[in-house]
């Protein structure tokens, strides 16, 4: 900490007064749903981003992040999307956006940032930081937005000033998480409720491949169409469905004669099997059932292996290496093709798990992977010292 307020110093040259933190999160189970208006159950873990700021005297909104030599310098009245500005763009957007709104911003901020989210790991970095600068800018300029607000805001930047398609999962998973509990989020329309982690002595260990994820947006894009295409033919004959989540998996037979194209059968039966998941998942946690849990993460990884194929070599490598290195289940998390995967580890038997499993994958892949137990935890917060 001292060093970083050093930095801060040298930077701005001056002293910072405030300081907030961010999670990352990752989704238990549901994947790829979250567009289809499925369930998810995601939950912010012990990742963060910090933040240092201080308050400036005039109209400049100054971004600086430990990973990178430049300081981001704009005006208030200067925050209309520019590429060049690349990972602050996030942190001017949510400025624009409230100003656009009306709402009343005439001095700007010193901001410096350093986070250990691993970027491009599936984690959320991107939503961790949006909604960070989000509630720093409620906390400092008093706004009174609750944390679903928050979230909301934080998806509109990322969808219309940084124009990246997305859904509400990863923005809503760490502003409204809480410690030791998920959040069983309805995507299609923003309701939600907290469910306790009954998981006794298992944690949740977060399995990175550092594979790099080049082919996720194009095959993200695919997998999006594959399931509007299904859906309209779908919704003719199902007249009062929404999205592919609304049908259920006795309909499954029938709709494999609709589509008649086994491609497009089998991402839809990930879709409506998965978010079936999602519920019994939720049960089990409940009902404190770790086998059911178990049971349920590994069909997760199967059916997106299978029927949806977003997982890719790295993926099932480092699963397959976490199941024979006693995790009592794992799968891949987020997108896919690289990234994450989670496992569900004995506590007590972490470091040996860490060991074979790095030692397994590393076989296969020539990659060292990262590997690390998480706690679940509370949204952005400020931090009082």
């Amino acid at each position: 900490m001292e060093n970083l307020e050093k930095i801060f110093e040298e930077t701005y040259n001056t002293k910072p007064t405030l300081k907030y933190i961010s999670p990352a999160r990752i989704n238990l189970i549901g994947e790829h749903i979250d567009y289809n208006g499925g369930m998810v159950l995601p939950a912010a873990i012990s990742r963060y981003i910090t933040a240092l700021v201080s308050k400036r005297d005039d109209d400049l909104l100054c971004f600086k992040s430990t990973a990178f030599e430049k300081v981001e310098k704009r005006h208030l009245s200067d925050l209309k999307f520019n590429p060049k500005y690349d990972w602050a763009n996030y942190g001017f957007g949510i400025f624009y956006m409230l100003i656009k709104e009306g709402y009343r911003i005439e001095k700007g901020l010193n901001i410096l940032i350093t986070s250990n989210i691993p970027l491009g790991s599936g984690l959320s970095s991107s939503a961790s930081f949006l909604n960070l600068i989000g509630f720093i800018a409620n906390d400092v300029y008093e706004f009174g937005f609750d944390m679903k607000t928050i979230a909301s805001r934080s998806v509109e930047v990322e969808n219309k000033y940084c124009g990246l398609k997305c859904g509400i999962m990863d923005e809503a998973a760490i502003a409204l998480g809480e410690k030791d509990k998920c959040l069983l989020l309805n995507c299609d329309n923003f309701t939600y409720k907290l469910v306790n982690l009954n998981l006794g002595k298992y944690k949740f260990v977060v399995l990175q491949t550092n594979k790099p994820r080049k082919l996720t947006e194009s095959k993200y894009n695919e997998r999006v169409d594959e399931c509007q295409k299904s859906l309209k033919l779908l919704k003719e004959v199902y007249k009062d469905i929404h999205n592919l989540c609304d049908l259920r998996s006795d309909k499954l037979d029938e709709i494999k004669e609709i589509l008649n194209d086994d491609i497009l059968f089998k991402r839809v039966r990930h879709c409506i099997t998965e978010n079936e998941r999602v519920y019994a998942f939720k049960d089990a946690l409940e009902k404190g059932n770790i086998t059911k849990i178990a049971t349920l993460l590994d069909l997760s990884h199967k059916s997106l292996k299978e029927d949806y194929e977003v997982t890719g070599l790295h993926l099932d490598t480092i699963v397959e290496a976490a199941k024979a290195s006693k995790a009592i289940a794992s799968r891949m998390t987020g997108a896919g093709f690289g990234g994450c995967a989670i496992a569900l580890v004995d506590e007590d038997k972490f470091d040996k798990f860490k060991e074979k499993t790095a030692k397994l994958y590393f076989e296969k892949t020539n990659i060292i992977p990262d590997i690390y137990m998480v706690d679940i935890v509370s949204g952005p917060k400020k931090i009082e010292e």
